[in-house]
């Protein structure tokens, strides 16, 4: 797979932050490996999110809690924005992943 310049930018980028500045010192096992690990805890959040959103609207809509209905709806907005925010750094790691599959070198930039 070829990417682009703007790819390769954000990947290098997500993969100092998730992996460390020195990973090129790292065996490209090792990097997949913590890549995997990461993705694997932002699945977990995605699940905790979307229990607790449940579990406030059971509460709100079978009538336990006595909050007023402004306070769901941002709690929902809240959580929603949560799980879109995780949806985008998987699939930032994603991306890292295939990116440190591929052996593409840091230094070849394919358009």
């Amino acid at each position: 797979m070829a990417f682009r310049n703007e790819d390769i930018t954000r990947i290098e980028t997500v993969l100092d932050y998730h992996v460390g500045k020195d990973r090129h010192d790292r065996p490209e096992r090792e990097v997949l490996q913590i890549l995997r690990n990461r993705k694997n805890r932002f699945f977990y959040i995605t699940v905790i999110n979307i229990l607790a959103l449940v579990f406030f609207g059971y509460w709100f809509f079978s009538g336990i809690t006595e909050l007023p209905s402004w306070i769901f709806w941002v709690l929902a907005v809240v959580f929603i924005l949560n799980l879109a925010s995780v949806a985008w750094q998987r699939k930032q790691i994603d991306d890292a992943i295939t990116y440190v599959e591929s052996g593409q070198p840091a230094g070849r930039r394919d358009t």
